[in-house]
């Protein structure tokens, strides 16, 4: 039993200097009541987003026992470059340079086209003109002065559709340069640090009764070509088992609540059970998951999916070029299969999938028993269920943008009164906040749709949410903002009344560009979650030993919140997406969209380095999808927003806006991303070092992120790394060796491995 240390001596042990706490914490149980907040510290220390200090000696109390991360961190400055960021994958980094690419895009449109407009526009008289013809109610403001709807609408604007178009071949440019910019950043940020997936290859579709044995034996030896294999991780069916550690949480958080209540002397509310029936419940839990833990390889299914370290990165990478094939290949060969012909990529009877491993962190083990068939039928239904949502959300704008016609359409031709002015203009600014409140309730549907999906890593699991909640947000935002306004609108009225109108489409868009370049960055600051973590932090503290709350859950909220990537990429793909459909219309929203980009920049990058908990690294597949699907997508919603606006506003449309649409629907018909790969895309630059001499560096292992593994090797680590003599670790959090006598040895492993390419 681990002996507890009383609240007061505590703080005051790890607030007197620097140096390690002396407290041994042999056993790490994550329901122990009350927590020990020593543990919660070293947890909170050790999930910051910071680098691991390099003159720190390595020893097991400068080492978290809940997740086996350093504890003795260095922060990075505020001005840190991205590539300082290279420590925790290129997931992290690829992002914020995503986003400074984002705003390069609208300041190219800026530049090019939204001076020229802006002028344009200002020179223009049209709200004036049909003021003083009594035609439109039209209030000469900001947003109708810095429209396009207040030039000339006569004939088209020539320079303008030229301009636009000239726009148009340079984002194609730009976006062709960007993606060979993602793969010299991916590889600079790989070289700086070595990581479990370098060695490593994820083989999925393996029959479900192979012992891991036989799969040793089938990838040592490959077209008689030998391969030193260091570790097989087999992931497994573990579903039941998540389903009852899911439940032992929420019953341990339940007993929280009735200690809590008898602690402040309160009654136990009726709605939470009787605590010794619960008691009961949750010996019965811990009881199960022991079972399942102790004798795991019998307790759970093979899942057909395995993870192989080779001693090299040379040799994972030969096997992958070996089994090269797509998920296509998993429903030819079976055609391949009936006209009798052979599949080298068998295993059995079955054709499987060989591929570089995700990193550690990134698979999403529950859900690597889920068949691909599956998978697809339940990416229908979420898709499905997405377009009902949005339909309710058509409903609910209808109705407020009904509200705002109707007080318009005073059907006398009389002008409107102040307080008329007044509640239309509330109207618009209540639909604005609604659109950004929906939005995020999308997001939280979303994400849960995607986790439906059941995906294989956490990358596919936010590529899916991000397209899924970008494009929906955008669709919520501008489409059916758009549809609204032309819909509703008086019987023989022209179109472009309702965009220049008082209450029309003009001002509804423009408070939305205002409220959209406010409310992410301001609830990132005043992020409700992350104030209750502070409020719960100091009850922990202040409590002390009569605390009720379990270790994990204590962990949990001395940890930072952690930056969500697939909301933080829907979030700029929906903002590409909307200023580039209504530039062309409202030119001074770009404006706003690219300072709102970069208060974003810095607010997140200030909160990620000051607040946020370190995410588990991602590679840059995420950062190739979003450009691929955001960037296509903007081009061919730019041209198409050019198109609708000149029809509207102008009695034709120029030529050259064809050409700009037929532009923009030919490159997002042609395949340029596979067109870049074949020519341009930049080859991995793979590591010297062997396995053998590496894996004690690896802060994050296949077998420590695998649920059912994870506690006995994460105890195994601290041991292995406790035993190592004189340890230090570097920048990146990797162990620095001061034993001579093992760089000896290492050294002469690298000449002979050089020797042998030789020969």
């Amino acid at each position: 039993m681990t002996s507890v240390v009383p609240f007061d001596q505590e703080a005051h042990q790890l607030n007197a200097s620097s140096q390690p706490n002396e407290t041994m914490i042999e056993d790490y149980d994550e329901f122990r009541r009350p927590p020990i907040l020593e543990i919660c510290l070293k947890h909170q220390s050790a999930t910051q987003f910071a680098i691991a200090d390099a003159k720190v000696d390595l020893n097991k109390n400068n080492l978290c026992p809940c997740c086996g991360q350093p504890i003795i961190l260095t922060q990075l400055p505020l001005t840190a470059s991205i590539l300082d960021f290279s420590f925790n994958g290129p997931g992290v980094s690829l992002y914020f340079d995503f986003l400074m690419f984002s705003s390069v895009l609208i300041s190219t449109f800026i530049i090019v086209c939204g001076i020229y407009d802006l002028i344009a526009s200002t020179l223009g008289d049209t709200c004036h003109k049909l003021n003083t013809m009594g035609e439109l109610e039209c209030v000469d403001n900001f947003y109708s002065k810095f429209a396009k709807a207040n030039q000339d609408n006569q004939h088209p604007d020539i320079a303008g559709s030229v301009l636009n178009f000239i726009t148009t071949l340079i984002l194609i440019i730009l976006l062709f340069l960007y993606r060979k910019r993602i793969n010299l950043l991916a590889n600079k940020i790989d070289e700086k640090s070595i990581l479990a997936s370098d060695y490593s290859i994820i083989i999925e579709n393996i029959p479900r009764d192979a012992k891991e044995e036989e799969i040793r034996q089938f990838f040592s030896k490959i077209n008689n070509v030998e391969y030193k294999i260091q570790k097989i991780c087999m992931g497994y069916q573990i579903q039941e088992y998540l389903r009852i550690l899911k439940s032992k949480q929420e019953q341990e958080k339940t007993f929280t609540k009735i200690l809590e209540c008898e602690r402040l002397g309160k009654p136990i509310p009726p709605r939470l059970p009787n605590k010794v029936d619960l008691t009961k419940t949750l010996d019965q839990l811990a009881y199960q998951l022991d079972q399942y833990e102790d004798n795991f390889q019998n307790s759970f299914q093979f899942s057909g999916v395995a993870i192989i370290s080779y001693n090299t990165e040379d040799e994972a990478n030969a096997v992958c070029k070996f089994f090269k094939a797509t998920r296509l290949h998993l429903i030819l060969s079976q055609v391949l299969r009936v006209i009798g012909k052979k599949d080298i990529r068998r295993f059995g009877d079955n054709v499987i999938l060989v591929s570089k491993a995700p990193e550690p962190g990134d698979i999403l083990w529950g859900n690597l028993g889920v068949t691909l068939l599956e998978q697809y039928k339940r990416k229908l239904i979420t898709n499905l269920a997405t377009i009902f949502l949005l339909g309710i959300c058509f409903g609910i704008l209808f109705g407020l943008s009904y509200g705002q016609f109707s007080l318009t359409d005073t059907g006398k031709g009389e002008q409107l009164s102040q307080a008329e002015l007044i509640a239309i203009t509330i109207l618009g600014v209540v639909a604005s906040v609604l659109i950004s409140i929906i939005n995020n309730i999308l997001a939280i549907i979303i994400r849960k749709f995607a986790e439906l999906e059941a995906p294989t890593t956490k990358t596919e699991y936010d590529i899916s949410a991000a397209k899924k909640l970008g494009f929906a947000q955008f669709l919520n935002t501008a489409i059916i903002t758009l549809i609204v306004n032309l819909v509703i609108v008086k019987e023989g009225e022209k179109s472009y009344y309702a965009v220049i109108k008082q209450g029309g489409l003009n001002q509804d868009v423009m408070l939305i560009f205002i409220t959209n370049g406010i409310m992410p960055w301001l609830m990132a600051l005043l992020d409700p979650f992350y104030l209750y973590r502070l409020f719960m932090r100091y009850q922990i503290q202040l409590q002390g030993q009569a605390c009720n709350v379990t270790q994990q859950e204590a962990n949990e909220y001395f940890a930072g919140p952690m930056i969500d990537l697939s909301k933080k990429y829907a979030q700029l793909g929906k903002t590409l997406l909307f200023t580039f459909f209504y530039a062309y219309l409202l030119p001074l929203g770009p404006v706003l969209s690219l300072g709102s980009l970069l208060v974003i920049y810095w607010v997140e990058k200030i909160l990620l380095l000051r607040r946020d908990s370190k995410p588990a690294p991602t590679g840059s597949e995420m950062a190739e999808e979003m450009i691929d699907f955001f960037g296509e997508f903007t081009l061919l919603i730019y041209a198409i927003g050019c198109l609708v606006w000149e029809s509207i506003l102008n009695d034709a449309i120029f030529p050259l806006t064809w050409a700009q649409f037929a532009i923009a629907v030919l490159n997002f018909l042609v395949p340029i991303d596979t067109i870049f790969d074949l020519f341009w895309k930049t080859e991995d630059i793979s590591t010297q070092e062997f396995y053998e001499t590496q894996c004690f560096k690896f802060w994050d292992d296949y077998d420590r992120r695998n649920p059912i593994t994870a506690e006995k090797a994460i105890e195994t680590f601290l041991k292995n790394t406790t035993a190592l003599p004189q340890q230090q670790v570097d920048g990146r959090g990797n162990i620095v060796l001061k034993n001579q006598e093992f760089k000896k040895q290492e050294k002469n492993k690298k000449a002979k491995n050089k020797h042998n390419k030789e020969d």
